[in-house]
């Protein structure tokens, strides 16, 4: 290859353009919830209160001697949460319920945070299905505080 061309201008080669790898674009994603249902298939979206523009997902809880209710950011990998009533304390478990018919979070898998800790399960369609669901920590302050799809947790413990 030559390095000048005939006029003696320094040839410059340009690089294939590289292609950007989407496995990497989609690790930037944030997804946002747009429904969130109990087991029983109430609505836990909550209009009223938004975090970062988005209605968040309204949740009850409960421990001994506490309770009562918080909303949590509906865009992925977000911990911001705005409480509502009680006071949530960091790495207490709490027991999470539907602030409407008042039935509890189901668990889907145990987390590594703490020996007693879950993985709770908010479905994404009235009738819960764990392939359409997401889940998130029921301990304050755990890494896995903030929502990530059920089957990429289920992989992911899978993989440990």
């Amino acid at each position: 290859m030559e390095r000048f061309s005939k006029d003696g201008r320094l040839i410059i080669p340009i690089s294939e353009k590289k292609q950007p790898d989407v496995k990497a674009q989609e690790h930037k994603i944030r997804y946002v919830i747009n429904e969130a249902y109990c087991p029983k298939g109430c609505n836990i979206m909550d209009t009223e209160h938004k975090i970062h523009g988005a209605p968040g997902l309204r949740i009850k809880f409960s421990r001994q001697g506490a309770e009562g209710e918080f909303v949590i950011s509906a865009i992925e990998g977000d911990f911001d949460k705005i409480i509502l009533k009680g006071d949530l304390e960091d790495g207490v478990q709490d027991e999470l319920f539907c602030p409407h018919c008042g039935i509890m979070f189901e668990k889907l898998v145990n987390c590594n945070c703490q020996p007693d800790a879950n993985m709770v399960v908010i479905g994404l369609t009235p009738k819960l299905d764990f392939n359409n669901a997401i889940s998130f920590c029921d301990v304050t302050g755990c890494d896995n505080g903030a929502f990530v799809k059920s089957g990429d947790v289920i992989r992911h413990i899978r993989l440990k």
